[in-house]
């Protein structure tokens, strides 16, 4: 028989006492184990990250591949963020664990020398037809599927390089465009071009057409190609291009010019600002600046230097200036007049901007 009172316990004729550490300590082992119950429960439904563990392999030799970078990117609501990838490594032996968070997750496996591999993971449903199979560049996994049991081999194949021919011709007058610059660039999904050596991208090829116009780039396997012709008075070429494509022929068209002034004001008190630095707005793509740029700074009545702005697609310029925002402007060069004042306004930060 078991009866209590004021917290002595009578069990068989035999008096407990309990005292509040006793009632504390049973508590908190009764909340430990909800807990550990509802953590299995979680790992179960997948709500916990799980080890994905793959073995990399030189797909022409089967050599294991050290070293190879593999960044993680999923697919959240904070994924317009930028975040680190919480990029690894793999070993000697061409291992390596990845944890993957239960979400839609892509991983890049990138390392020189090498075609750029992936594994998508995904949290939806799939089908066992919807998902590539092992031993190969890319694969498809369902994240229930990760157990961190299993070991996946994946096969790295080596860059391979065709050379491309490349002549660059006026667009107007055919006749072939001498020491124009010729840059190739490659990229992934990512943003990011060749410069960026931490990617393990190929390194940009840069060239210079002779007096044909003709010169030459490769083309790299694995990666999205892109060519870029450039010439001081002439609007840039640019344009994807393939293996199978022997010769590559760029038309350039020539550039007109008016010449332009700033007068840089405050967007509120409508004031001059001095000091403000109005260019040619560049897209931020890894290639060196554009030979057609241009940057001038405004004096202490708010006017910067004519400078001739060019028909340029696309046109617009920003501003920077310490303490004020970044400003961009979108021109129309066909309605622009030759000696216009442009008024460009630039807005002051804030005490916590």
């Amino acid at each position: 028989m078991l009866s209590n009172n004021n917290n002595v316990f009578t069990k068989n004729g035999i008096k407990f006492q309990l005292n509040r550490f006793h009632i504390i300590f049973a508590c908190a082992q009764t909340t430990a184990a909800y807990l550990a119950a509802a953590c299995i429960l979680l790992f179960q439904l997948g709500c916990f990250p799980r080890p994905l563990d793959l073995q990399l392999k030189d797909s022409t030799n089967s050599n294991p591949v050290a070293g190879v970078t593999i960044h993680r990117h999923s697919v959240t609501l904070l994924s317009l963020l930028a975040t680190d990838s919480n990029a690894v490594k793999s070993d000697a032996l061409g291992d390596a664990r990845i944890w993957v968070p239960p979400f839609n997750t892509k991983l890049t496996l990138l390392q020189p020398g090498f075609e750029p591999s992936t594994v998508d993971v995904f949290t939806s449903k799939t089908t066992t037809s919807m998902l590539a199979s092992d031993n190969s560049s890319v694969m498809m996994l369902r994240f229930d599927d990760l157990d961190g049991k299993a070991k996946r081999t994946m096969q790295m194949a080596q860059v391979k390089y065709v050379p491309i021919s490349v002549k660059v011709v006026d667009q107007s007058t055919g006749s072939p465009i001498e020491d124009a610059d010729v840059l190739a660039t490659t990229f992934l999904y990512l943003p990011m071009p060749g410069l960026e050596d931490r990617w393990g991208f190929p390194d940009l090829q840069n060239f210079r057409s002779d007096t044909d116009g003709r010169t030459g780039v490769k083309h790299v396997s694995g990666f999205r190609n892109v060519i870029t012709v450039r010439k001081p008075g002439y609007q840039e070429a640019r344009q994807d291009f393939l293996a199978s494509q022997s010769e590559l022929v760029l038309q350039l068209r020539r550039l007109q010019a008016k010449s332009i002034q700033f007068k840089t004001m405050n967007s509120e008190s409508k004031e001059v600002v001095g000091n403000v630095v109005v260019r040619l707005c560049e897209q931020r793509n890894g290639l060196p600046p554009d030979p057609n740029g241009f940057a001038v700074v405004s004096d202490a009545s708010g006017f910067t230097p004519p400078i001739p702005i060019q028909n340029l697609m696309p046109l617009s310029v920003e501003t920077e200036r310490a303490g004020y925002h970044r400003f961009t402007l979108g021109l129309d060069w066909r309605t622009l007049k030759d000696g216009e004042i442009i008024k460009v306004y630039v807005r002051k930060k804030g005490w916590f901007e």
